[in-house]
């Protein structure tokens, strides 16, 4: 009965862990490319492109995951460039923490048009 316990306990311990565990299984992970330093605050759109030193991939779920990017990877500097601040689709595996991806895929695009009805 301890065994079973602690092994609940350990799950529920691995499943808090926001963005790695379920992602690790899927090779797939959606989210926003920002600046590392602004995770913590949750900052999107206004995140400076100036911070974007350390891109990371922030989820839905307030987690957030390092990726490789670079001329050896499928995400180059450009791509960092263009996605910085929008919604992404990295799909590849974790390798030492990290996502090692073999595509990314713009979900949201430059300039398009979010309408909001209101209260008309």
């Amino acid at each position: 009965m301890r065994r079973g316990i602690q092994a609940a306990f350990a799950l529920a311990a691995l499943l808090m862990v926001p963005g790695t565990v379920l992602a690790a299984d899927s090779g797939k992970w959606e989210g926003w490319i920002v600046g590392k330093s602004c995770v913590e605050e949750l900052h999107i759109v206004d995140c400076p492109l100036s911070l974007i030193g350390e891109p990371v991939l922030l989820l839905e779920n307030g987690g957030h995951v390092a990726f490789h990017y670079g001329d050896a990877t499928a995400v180059k500097h450009t791509d960092i460039d263009a996605a910085y601040g929008r919604k992404v689709r990295l799909l590849g595996e974790m390798k030492d923490g990290a996502v090692v991806p073999v595509r990314m895929e713009m979900l949201e695009t430059v300039g398009e048009k979010k309408f909001f009805k209101g209260c008309l």
